[in-house]
């Protein structure tokens, strides 16, 4: 779907750029014409695209659980959150209410396998920074209730979690593995 909705928006862009130099993507051979492949008028996309932003706008609240540490130390707790949509920026957001991440965490990449069951999360320095002002036991309840949240939010089985692109590496441990499900953290 996210694919889906980023390629909309170039063809969307496409359209707009073509529409700005007086030209119409029908007149320029680039879109839409007869037996190039293509699968939809501009009107078509364009209303698809309408469409999806409609159903983002009044669609119903998603309930996510996330996970985050108890003032008892090494047990997470959980709670139900709506949120707009089940977006990777959402669950980060929500999880920074419970100080799992840091206000500067931004998230760079996101991605899911095509069977759902293995997830890349690509996140700034700034949650690496974060979590190099932890004990190591504050940082296995941070890293616990980020996989747990992650994972069970997109019915997942293990998560990869990168900083910049690279190995996130603390003055803990460096997470080059996946990581799974966690009950309790030790």
């Amino acid at each position: 779907m996210k694919k889906n909705i980023g390629i909309l928006a170039g063809i969307f862009c496409l359209a707009a750029i073509l529409a700005a130099c007086g030209r119409s993507a029908e007149e320029t051979g680039n879109f839409n014409t007869p037996g190039n492949g293509s699968s939809g008028s501009l009107e078509t996309i364009l209303a698809l695209e309408s469409e999806t932003v409609e159903a983002t706008e009044t669609g119903e609240p998603e309930t996510v659980l996330i996970y985050y540490g108890s003032s008892i130390g090494k047990e997470l707790k959980t709670e139900e959150v709506d949120l707009p949509r089940k977006t990777p920026e959402a669950i980060i957001g929500a999880l920074r209410t419970k100080n799992i991440v840091s206000v500067d965490t931004k998230v760079n990449d996101f991605s899911i396998s095509e069977d759902g069951k293995h997830i890349t999360l690509d996140l700034s320095a700034g949650f690496r920074d974060y979590l190099k002002t932890m004990q190591e036991g504050s940082e296995a309840v941070i890293m616990a209730a980020l996989t747990n949240s992650f994972l069970d939010a997109y019915d997942a089985r293990d998560l990869l979690v990168t900083i910049n692109g690279e190995c996130l590496e603390t003055k803990n441990r460096t997470y080059k593995d996946k990581l799974v499900f966690v009950d309790f953290v030790e």
